[in-house]
Formats: C-alpha cells, sequence, structure tokens
C-alpha cells in the first residue's frame, strides 16, 4: 500500500511540474520580445548601470566593476520583491502585466530572487571598497523603510511611494558619486515622472499635460544635462502618442536609456 502511494504521489509530482513547465513556455511563447526585460525586471538595473557609467564618465567619479555589478543586482532584486509583494494580494480587476507574470510565476521569480540576494552579498562584501559600501548601507536603510511602509503593511500613502522610489532609485545611482547637486534633482524630476506616466496609463488614465511638464524639463536641461533633456523629450512624445498602453510603457522606460548617446 505505502509503495502504491509513494508511486501515486511521484506520478502526480511529476504531471505537476510537467504542466508547470508547459505553462511557463506558452507564456514565453506568447510573450512579445520587447517585453522580456519589462516582465523579468531586468529593465530597472539596465537603465542605473547606464547612468551611473555616464556620471562616472562624466564626472570623474571611479566607478569598479563591483560597484556596478552590486547596484544591478541591488536595483534588481528589490524590483523583483516590490513586484512580489504587490502580487501576493487577490488579483485587481485591473492588473499590469509585469504583475500578471510574477503572479504566474511566483516559484520561479522567487528563486530567482534567492540567487541574486546571494550573489549580491558575496560581490558587495568581497570586492566593493568599505566606502562605497558604507554609503549603500545607508540607501539600503531607505529601501528597508519602504517595504515596511508600502509593500509589506500597505499603510502608507499612496501618494508617497513614487516620490521615495524614485529618490531611492536616484540615491542608488549617484551612491558612487562624488558630488550631489542639480543634476541629481534633475535625475530624480526625470525617474519621478516616469514612474508616474506609467502608472497612469496603466490605469487607463492620461497624464493632464504631462507632455508640458516634461518639454519644459527638456529645455531646461539643455546644454547641462543632455541626457535629462533628451529622455524628457521621450516622455513628452510618448504622452502625446496613440500606441498600445504595454508598448507605451516599455518605451517610457526605453527612452530612459539616453545616456548611451551622449559620450
Amino acid at each position: 500500500m505505502e509503495a502504491n502511494n509513494g508511486r501515486a504521489s511521484r506520478r502526480l509530482k511529476g504531471r505537476t511540474q510537467t504542466l508547470w513547465y508547459r505553462s511557463l513556455d506558452w507564456n514565453v511563447r506568447e510573450t512579445p520580445a520587447w517585453q522580456w526585460l519589462n516582465l523579468w525586471g531586468l529593465d530597472a538595473p539596465l537603465i542605473a548601470l547606464v547612468w551611473q557609467d555616464y556620471l562616472s564618465r562624466h564626472y570623474s567619479s571611479e566607478l569598479l566593476p563591483a560597484g556596478r555589478a552590486v547596484l544591478a543586482l541591488t536595483v534588481w532584486a528589490i524590483y523583483l520583491t516590490d513586484r512580489l509583494l504587490d502580487s501576493r494580494h487577490t488579483a485587481p480587476q485591473r492588473e499590469t502585466a509585469r504583475h500578471r507574470f510574477c503572479r504566474d510565476h511566483r516559484g520561479l521569480v522567487k528563486v530567482l530572487l534567492f540567487l541574486i540576494l546571494c550573489a549580491d552579498m558575496i560581490v558587495a562584501f568581497v570586492w566593493v571598497r568599505p566606502v562605497v559600501l558604507e554609503h549603500g548601507f545607508f540607501v539600503m536603510a531607505g529601501v528597508v523603510i519602504y517595504f515596511a511602509l508600502f509593500p509589506v503593511t500597505r499603510r502608507g500613502a499612496a501618494a508617497w511611494k513614487k516620490p521615495v522610489a524614485a529618490f531611492l532609485f536616484t540615491a542608488g545611482v549617484f551612491v558612487s558619486a562624488s558630488f550631489v547637486s542639480w543634476t541629481a534633482v534633475a535625475f530624480f524630476v526625470l525617474c519621478l515622472s516616469n514612474l508616474l506616466m506609467i502608472e497612469s496609463w496603466e490605469h487607463g488614465r492620461e497624464v493632464k499635460r504631462g507632455w508640458l511638464w516634461m518639454a519644459v524639463l527638456s529645455v531646461c536641461c539643455a546644454g547641462w544635462f543632455w541626457p535629462v533633456s533628451a529622455s524628457a523629450a521621450g516622455l513628452a512624445l510618448l504622452s502625446l502618442g496613440e500606441i498600445s498602453t504595454d508598448a507605451r510603457c516599455v518605451l517610457a522606460d526605453v527612452v530612459l536609456l539616453s545616456p548611451v548617446l551622449f559620450r
């Protein structure tokens, strides 16, 4: 009897795994390639690396490979954690594609998150310079407070979530920089605008005068901070464009890669 139960249990487990793999394969095949970076949360770390590289080249900040790796891994881990926490509740009527993807593959995302955190801690404590690591601890303290206020307890005011997220992202990108100036302020405004626009579009709302505010930011930064100027101009055009919501949200992150155009 026990042997039969064991065989039945193994067969059930095998069928479950087969269905899981088929489901994953089906979802991947049905998903357009241009959405993969967004669904797996890779767009945010890529944006952080591009801006960090630009700052190190144009403002004489020393940037080692270990620091780049820790920034990318940390940002990736934060975004995946945020999605896992947001998707643990009952799915809302209008759920974003990235949260739906995370909900459908929670087990896989959890394993990926664990591996990312392990690699992040190894690189941080073995190769990152102590001064950079010390500054990074202050940013991580802010991240812990963010999760405590918003995704975990869900008690924080929703209006503050995006500004806090934009501030922490800015702090992470500038953590290895030897300065904090108007460049950081301009970058913060750009990140906040990006988050607010994407949230509005995903909920079927248009951002009133969004294109105008981005045009003003673009003009203000022209001549002294060209990447912000170019990215703001891109967001302004997307605000006026007539394209699908998914494509618009993905392109809103793509335009933040503008530093690659300025060597």
